[in-house]
């Protein structure tokens, strides 16, 4: 029974000064036991309802992940990461907010890899993977220990142009097999790659005006009707200024193994996070297009039908 006691009081010893430790800990690290833990309750692809955003992705989905940035949080890492899972967003630490308020900025895709050890504000994008790339925060000014909830609206990084095609009886078989976006020789007006500021949300330090956007559709073919918009083409492009010049920038085609390019207007340009829709239409040069039996004899007539501004 002695022996019984002794390693009760000892156990109860244990559990006190750890405890205590703990309680101590809190304090090193300027944490009270009225601060409040940091949770992302929901995270949103911005969606006004005119049509006018422009992105691939229209929500999260389990197995996703977004990086956060706290600029002013002062207790720990600054730039922790969110993923969805079971229908709830975790946090990869926690983050406990005292009653000094801090912004919440977010961004979309989170890599393990690349963004593991940020120190800046800023990371890369680019256009030539096709990643939907999204920047957000916080809807309410700030996240304290009065206000731990953060509901997040994210919003697209790039351009979303995309092309209805429209076979007008042409009698071969239409397959698109590539679309891309490009600077023409020695211009550089459209870059391939940047910086994000997940602060501000825009792109700086623009770069690589060699490479183009594209795509390469697997088994896609021109529609009799038209398309609908769900059909289309789509290809995410970084956003640009107005064109100086025209065809500084063009669109390239390549259907039934022919290329078809066309020059961009002087003053185009495309706006992050906005959706620009063309209408490319098959047209004889000369004869009817059904009479027309060689491609050769078939140019590309495109006509911008919405920029959704």
């Amino acid at each position: 029974m002695k022996n019984i006691l002794i390693a009760s009081v000892l156990i109860i010893s244990a559990l006190v000064l750890f405890f205590s430790c703990s309680d101590e800990n809190l304090s090193d690290n300027g944490i009270t036991e009225g601060d409040s833990r940091l949770q992302v309750k929901s995270v949103a692809v911005y969606n006004s309802g005119s049509g006018s955003e422009g992105g691939t992705i229209s929500e999260f989905v389990n197995g996703d992940t977004i990086g956060l940035y706290l600029p002013e949080y002062r207790r720990g890492y600054p730039f922790p990461y969110s993923a969805r899972e079971n229908y709830r967003w975790h946090l990869s630490e926690p983050v406990f907010l005292s009653s000094e308020p801090t912004r919440l900025f977010a961004y979309y895709p989170f890599r393990i890899k690349e963004h593991a050890y940020l120190w800046d504000k800023h990371v890369n994008v680019e256009h030539t993977t096709q990643t939907d790339y999204m920047h957000g925060k916080a809807i309410f000014d700030y996240i304290a220990s009065d206000q731990p909830y953060a509901y997040i609206r994210m919003i697209h990084v790039l351009a979303l142009i995309q092309f209805q095609f429209v076979k007008n009886g042409y009698p071969h078989d239409c397959s698109l097999m590539r679309v891309s976006i490009s600077n023409s020789g020695g211009v550089k007006h459209l870059p391939g790659s940047g910086k994000l500021d997940l602060e501000s949300g825009n792109i700086v330090e623009t770069a690589e005006y060699d490479r183009a956007a594209t795509i390469t559709p697997r088994n896609m073919n021109f529609f009799t009707p038209p398309a609908s918009e769900k059909d289309f083409a789509r290809v995410l492009v970084m956003p640009i200024d107005p064109v100086k010049n025209h065809g500084d920038i063009y669109f390239e085609f390549v259907i039934d193994g022919r290329v078809y390019t066309w020059p961009m207007e002087a003053g185009t340009h495309w706006q992050a996070g906005m959706k620009y829709t063309y209408r490319v239409e098959m047209v004889a040069m000369a004869r009817s297009v059904k009479d027309s039996g060689s491609p050769a004899q078939i140019n590309v007539v495109l006509t911008q039908t919405s920029n959704n501004e």
